[in-house]
C-alpha cells in the first residue's frame, strides 16, 4: 500500500469519526434539552455502576478531579507549553495551547445555551455554573489527548510510547469518572463533553497537520 493510500484511509477514518462524534453529541443534545425518558435511564444506569465505588474512593476522587479545575489545568497547561518550547518544540506548545483554549471556549458557549442545572445530588466538591456538557470532560479529551498525539510523535522508544499512551488515555477517562463520584455532573454532561471534545480535537489535528505541525511530523518520520 502507498504512502498515499495510506493517508488517504486515515482521513477518511478521521472524518468518519468527526461525524460520529458531532452525531452522537447531537443526539444527547436533543435528549437533554427535551427531558427525553432515556437521558433520565442513561444517567441512573451509570450512577448506578458508580455505587460500589462509595465511599472508600472519596478521597481519590475529591482530590483527582481538582486536575481539571480551571487554574490548575491552565497551570500545568501553561508548564507544558513552557516545557515543549525549551526543548525545541514550539509548534506542539502551539498545538496544546490552541486545543485547549478553542475546547473551553465552545464548551462554555454550549453550557450557556443548554443551561442544565446540576444534580440535585449532595456534592462533594464546590461547583457552579451549567452541568451540559461537563467542563471537565471536555478540558480532559482536549490535554490528554492532544498529550496523546504529542507523545505518540515525540516518544521514539515503542515500550515507552505504548506506556505514555496508556496512562494518557486512564487519567482522561478517570477524570471524567470523577466529576460523576463528586456527584456535580450526570453521565449524559460527561458522554457529551467527551464527544463534542474528541470532535473537535478531530478537527484541530487535521488542519494542525496540514499547517504549522508539517515540519514536526516531517522531521518525526524521518527519525
Amino acid at each position: 500500500m502507498s504512502v498515499g493510500e495510506v493517508m488517504k484511509r486515515q482521513h477518511q477514518f478521521l472524518g468518519s469519526l468527526i461525524i460520529l462524534c458531532y452525531a452522537s453529541f447531537a443526539v444527547f443534545y436533543w435528549g437533554v434539552t427535551s427531558q427525553a425518558a432515556w437521558i433520565h435511564q442513561y444517567d441512573k444506569t451509570i450512577y448506578h455502576w458508580l455505587k460500589p465505588l462509595h465511599p472508600n474512593s472519596t478521597p481519590f476522587f475529591t482530590l483527582y478531579t481538582k486536575i481539571g479545575n480551571p487554574l490548575i489545568i491552565s497551570m500545568i497547561t501553561l508548564a507544558i507549553v513552557l516545557i515543549l518550547i525549551f526543548v525545541r518544540h514550539w509548534r506542539w506548545s502551539v498545538f496544546l495551547a490552541i486545543n485547549m483554549v478553542i475546547g473551553n471556549l465552545i464548551n462554555h458557549f454550549v453550557k450557556s445555551i443548554v443551561q442544565r442545572p446540576r444534580p440535585s445530588l449532595p456534592h462533594l466538591v464546590v461547583e457552579t455554573g451549567y452541568s451540559f456538557p461537563s467542563g471537565h470532560a471536555t478540558a480532559a479529551v482536549m490535554f490528554f489527548g492532544s498529550l496523546i498525539l504529542i507523545g505518540h510523535f515525540l516518544i521514539k522508544k515503542k515500550s515507552w510510547h505504548h506506556l505514555w499512551i496508556g496512562i494518557m488515555l486512564i487519567m482522561l477517562l478517570l477524570l471524567g469518572i470523577s466529576r460523576l463520584y463528586v456527584q456535580v455532573h450526570y453521565p449524559s454532561d460527561v458522554t457529551a463533553g467527551f464527544l463534542l471534545a474528541l470532535g473537535n480535537l478531530t478537527i484541530l489535528w487535521l488542519i494542525a497537520a496540514k499547517t504549522y505541525l508539517k515540519p514536526e511530523i516531517r522531521q518525526s518520520n524521518l527519525q
